[in-house]
């Protein structure tokens, strides 16, 4: 899977800009603020329809314009498409193949895209949100249902809570509720659970190869309904509604939904030790490398191809022998980097990279490797 050029037209502080990528490394060098990361940014919107900057569409329109547009030419093994993002002011379209979609799980899957910046060097470290996210995020791209399954229940999790906090509780809406949120929660859970199973081995495996096989990586899936490996759906859906049948009171007294998905996380052990808890701050950044790299390799696994990666201003944040690990391991996929050191030039393979030096928003030269 690669992208093969770009297009982008008011967007953020570029007027109009036309790229052509290599199909292996692609090195975006200049100093902050330049719009380096305007253009990673650009390309997680063909894949997801949105920035991974701001929840604010209108941000990234440029200063005293309209309207943006982003077009993306790209390839996989069995066909050539074209992604094209247009916004204005009030409204926003998104196009596949000359196509308005109505929906985002349309768009998700087309292209899938990993990126990795300094925020999930702490993705270990971090609370169990941010590991949420992670998980959401990537089972999307490879299941886009899943999407519509999230999005259903977060909208009914939140009914149930208004309901929760309202000054008289109608129990048979709240019935309804729990219904609807055990319908959806229970694929949820499922889902959830066979990719965590996945992404545990193989991150296991970048683990052993990253540390020499001195440590190792466990994670597994901390849920509050205790799911096991033989759950199907029902018995899922048995778990959770007994579960919310028995908080009722309590939910009613506190206002809130205290059980269900949205509290879920991830258990993480470095030789049988809570890494967020006892590990030094090395170890969380490797453990946290490892996942990150789990996702390649499970989006291979999944869809039969590798997905493209952004490496944004990463290799500032590692060491030399961290930045040859990573290089090493990434030779497969077609990357987009973003740096601030000109000294970062010097990491790839020249044969197979094209630099594009950029300066206030504008691409002031390229220098060509292979394509």
């Amino acid at each position: 899977m690669r992208l093969n050029s770009l297009q982008l037209v008011n967007y953020r502080n570029y007027d109009n800009l036309h790229l052509e990528f290599n199909k292996k490394v692609n090195l975006l060098v200049g100093r902050n603020g330049q719009g380096k990361t305007n253009i990673v940014e650009s390309i997680y919107m063909l894949a997801f329809g949105k920035s991974f900057r701001t929840s604010k569409d209108k941000e990234i329109i440029k200063f005293n314009s309209e309207n943006l547009y982003v077009g993306g030419n790209f390839s996989t093994q069995h066909t050539n498409g074209l992604i094209e993002v247009a916004i204005g002011k009030n409204k926003k379209g998104i196009k596949v193949n000359k196509i308005h979609i109505q929906k985002i799980h349309e768009l998700l899957g087309n292209i899938n895209v990993v990126i990795f910046s300094p925020e999930d060097l702490r993705l270990v470290k971090e609370g169990p949100k941010e590991r949420r996210l992670f998980i959401d995020k990537e089972i999307s791209q490879i299941m886009p249902k899943y999407y519509n399954y999230l999005t259903s229940y977060n909208k009914i999790l939140f009914q149930r809570n208004q309901l929760l906090k309202s000054k008289y509780i109608d129990k048979a809406l709240l019935d309804v509720y729990d219904e609807s949120l055990v319908q959806y929660g229970s694929y949820i859970y499922i889902l959830r659970r066979d990719f965590i199973k996945k992404i545990a081995i193989i991150s296991k495996n970048m683990h052993d190869k990253l540390t020499d096989g001195i440590e190792e990586l466990s994670i597994t899936y901390k849920n509050q309904i205790n799911i096991n490996d033989e759950d199907t759906v029902a018995s899922v859906y048995n778990k959770f509604l007994d579960k919310l049948s028995s908080n009722r009171e309590h939910d009613m007294e506190t206002r809130t939904t205290k059980y269900g998905l949205h509290k879920d996380d991830l258990n993480i052990f470095i030789n049988d030790l809570d890494v967020r808890l006892y590990g030094s701050q090395g170890q969380q950044r490797t453990a946290s490398i490892s996942l990150k790299l789990s996702e390649i390799e499970l989006i291979n696994n999944e869809v039969g191809e590798y997905p493209i990666l952004i490496l944004d201003d990463v290799f500032s944040e590692l060491d030399e022998t961290r930045q040859k690990l990573l290089v090493d391991n990434l030779s497969v996929v077609q990357m987009f980097i973003t740096t601030a050191e000109v000294s970062h030039k010097n990491i790839f393979d020249k044969a197979n990279t094209t630099i594009f030096n950029i300066k206030q928003g504008s691409v002031i030269s390229i220098e060509n490797g292979g394509i």
